[in-house]
């Protein structure tokens, strides 16, 4: 009887491992959930202009992209555990003096610091994960950080008018969850394997898989395997200048986060209020006009979030059984016919009803880019890179996402203006039509 309670402990041990993992993106999305319903309690603390809090996404972000650089690197020479023990507890900071911030300033700084240990989190947590979980249930497992990201995001929105006049007490009540997580973490996660056989800790990589698969046969040819794969001392850049398929991998996944960007996955549900009134606009005057960037309709924010937070439990529960590759081309596909959709109720000139209607279709590719984003940052890039490279893989392709989110934010205003809403609507249309072709043909 206490044998078999024992097998079963250790035969789910290595998804404990992965929930705890999982569960401290929670802390980025938070942060990044507080700043975006706060923004008009923002703007009266400080008198900011409403572009002052906008700048503090970008912050974020550009946090993140030098997170990314710098964890890359982290990931490579100190391991994985480390890595994301140290970005976890320095989110935990940046978070709690983010909510207490007494100056604007103070509030920026600790974006930035957010944003660098979400990079450094993001690279290190989804190599472990895809290093540990069961390769049946890979899929899965790396989905759970999205997961984690968007519940919390979305709480936060929820608790917009419960943070700012409880500071202190949602800071005693960050901290009394994150420390204990950490102390636990750092006491019970265990290293990599590959990581222990790169650094010539052959013994101790055999114990940890032994923890992980719970069969001694197993852990020994998933050793054997990771053994072969890592022969020579050629790691990181050294090996994308030497193999040609690493190169050739790495640079079509680079290709495709750029036309993902390009089809819009990332900037339409960010900016969907401003497509809302883009919408109205074209429909009322014909034409597009400038709408600004005014506040929030929190209704709608939460709607977005859900449907996000909604396509990541969907890709949760499929992408194991569906696959990877059918996933993104129907997520793909399903965007583009709400952008057609979105097309035909501007020639009809729908009004009152086809406002609710384009609010439907907004959710709709909500999930389905959230959906697609999820399958291709968290699962499949990090499993179709060669083991030798996938920290430097990993590190171009997030590096890639960060910058072409920063400029997808930074021009899509522009572009409505200079081009039209039609017209931009053209451009998300054939740019998706090409990242289609893009993963029909090369994955």
């Amino acid at each position: 009887m206490s044998r078999i309670k024992k097998d079963n402990r250790y035969r789910f041990s290595v998804f404990y491992y992965v929930a705890i993992i999982a569960f401290m993106a929670g802390i980025y999305g938070f942060n990044l959930g507080a700043t975006l319903s706060s923004k008009a309690r923002l703007i009266n603390i400080f008198i900011l202009e409403i572009y002052d809090v906008d700048s503090m996404i970008g912050t974020f972000l550009l946090g993140g992209f030098v997170g990314v650089f710098l964890g890359g690197r982290l990931v490579s020479d100190t391991g994985r555990i480390q890595p994301v023990l140290g970005a976890f507890a320095f989110g935990v900071m940046g978070q709690s003096i983010a909510i207490l911030s007494p100056t604007f300033s103070t509030l920026f700084i600790s974006e930035f610091v957010v944003g660098a240990a979400f990079g450094v989190y993001l690279i290190a947590a989804t190599t472990y994960i895809t290093e540990i979980a069961p390769a049946r249930h890979r899929g899965a497992c790396c989905t759970l950080i999205a997961v984690s990201f968007f519940f919390f995001l979305l709480l936060a929105t929820i608790l917009r008018n419960v943070l700012p006049n409880n500071g202190i007490v949602s800071v005693s009540a960050i901290l009394s969850f994150a420390i204990p997580l950490l102390f636990i973490s750092y006491i019970y996660l265990p290293e990599s394997p590959r990581y222990l056989a790169l650094s010539a800790s052959t013994d101790r990589a055999l114990t940890v898989l032994i923890r992980l698969r719970n069969s001694t046969s197993e852990a020994a040819r998933e050793l054997a395997a990771i053994n072969e794969c890592v022969l020579d001392n050629e790691r990181g850049i050294a090996f994308f200048f030497k193999s040609h398929v690493f190169r050739t991998v790495l640079w079509f996944f680079v290709l495709i986060s750029v036309a993902c960007h390009l089809s819009g996955m990332v900037i339409v549900p960010y900016m969907s209020l401003q497509l809302a009134k883009s919408y109205h606009a074209a429909v009322i005057y014909g034409a597009t006009i400038n709408l600004g960037r005014g506040g929030i309709n929190f209704i709608l924010l939460c709607f977005m979030l859900l449907s996000a937070f909604l396509g990541t439990v969907f890709t949760f529960f499929t992408v194991d059984k569906l696959g990877r590759r059918p996933l993104i081309l129907l997520s793909v596909f399903i965007n583009e016919m709400v952008v057609l959709s979105v097309y035909v109720l501007i020639y009809v000139k729908f009004k009152t009803v086809g406002q609710y209607i384009f609010i439907c279709l907004l959710c709709i590719y909500a999930f389905t880019s959230a959906l697609c984003m999820t399958v291709l940052l968290n699962v499949i890039t990090s499993e179709l890179l060669s083991d030798k490279g996938r920290e430097f893989g990993l590190t171009l392709v997030y590096l890639t996402n960060f910058a072409s989110t920063m400029l997808s934010i930074y021009f899509f205003q522009k572009a409505i203006l200079s081009f039209g809403f039609m017209m931009v609507l053209a451009m998300f249309l054939l740019a998706g039509a090409f990242f289609h072709t893009l993963v029909y043909s090369g994955i």
